[in-house]
């Protein structure tokens, strides 16, 4: 074979499996046989989708990714910043209060 055409065959085949020295051999030779066997064991079809791990991997899963997207997280960010206000607000409102002072003079 002239060097161009084993060049040229060369780029079809991964370096590690074959190279340009290695392609004029015969066709039955064993090297080739080993390139059918990498590609027969090369997986087909799309790749699984990775598994999400953790809690925000699960929830990420679960309402953002495919079809099952929505507006779910958008209220879930509603009530939790509504709670961490009204729970901030509150203690903090508990310790204006603390001494009660404000409260009997009112009440007199």
């Amino acid at each position: 074979m002239s060097f161009i055409i084993k060049r040229q065959l060369s780029t079809l085949i991964p370096p590690k499996i074959a190279s340009a020295s290695n392609l004029g051999a015969a066709p039955g030779a064993k090297r080739l046989a080993n390139v059918v066997g990498f590609y027969k064991a090369l997986p087909r079809g799309p790749a699984p989708a990775p598994v999400r791990k953790g809690l925000l991997g699960k929830y990420t899963a679960k309402y953002f990714d495919g079809d099952n997207a929505s507006g779910v997280p958008l209220v879930h960010l509603i009530v939790t910043v509504f709670l961490i206000s009204y729970t901030l607000d509150y203690n903090l409102h508990l310790k204006h209060h603390k001494k009660g002072a404000e409260h009997e003079e009112a009440h007199h």
